[in-house]
């Protein structure tokens, strides 16, 4: 008796092996992660209190999303992310970013009371497009606001807009962030 099926689905051990090395490959092209931080930097001196100045702070490089994750969580809490040496120049973290060596967005989140709310990467490209439009839609009503002279509306809204961007993982780390999120759920 013969087996007469089709072996089309089936892949050898040397193409499995080396369908892995090359995605192992391809990772780690992607590493070093790079974290950052944008906030609102402002003196604390009443006279230039209406001074506020947006700023992007480093936090560093990390060869893991969970290393980069801890990083963020820890630095918060102690809440030692400044933008410079002058003791009188106050930050404020707004948004973390988490990207690749190819600059593309890994996670996100968004950063209050010494915590981050990490943002849910979009699924899909369909669900990608959606979160642009919206995000789209923020930013005109954030301008719209600002012309009417309602500047912190306005401000508020484009953080608004920039967390709902934060969404816009690039598709390469869409699974892995979708783990990351689950893993520290979990623990």
């Amino acid at each position: 008796m013969t087996y007469t099926g089709s072996t089309e689905g089936f892949r050898s051990a040397g193409r499995v092996l080396i369908s892995q090395a090359l995605a192992q490959l391809q990772l780690a092209q992607r590493y070093p992660l790079t974290v950052s931080c944008s906030g609102e930097a402002r003196y604390l001196d009443s006279e230039l209190e209406q001074w506020a100045l947006e700023r992007s702070v480093s936090l560093g490089t990390y060869e893991s999303l969970a290393a980069a994750m801890m990083l963020v969580t820890t630095r918060l809490a102690r809440g030692d992310i400044t933008c410079g040496d002058d003791p009188a120049l106050h930050f404020t973290p707004q948004l973390i970013a988490v990207v690749d060596a190819e600059h593309g967005l890994v996670l996100a989140g968004e950063v209050s009371n010494r915590h981050v709310t990490w943002c849910q990467p979009v699924a899909s490209d369909t669900e990608a497009r959606a979160v642009v439009t919206l995000a789209c839609r923020q930013r005109a009503e954030a301008q719209h606001l600002a012309d009417l002279g309602r500047h912190a509306e306005a401000s508020g809204l484009r953080r608004q807009a920039a967390a709902t961007e934060g969404r816009l993982v690039d598709p390469f780390w869409r699974d892995a962030a979708q783990l990351a999120l689950l893993q520290r759920r979990a623990a």
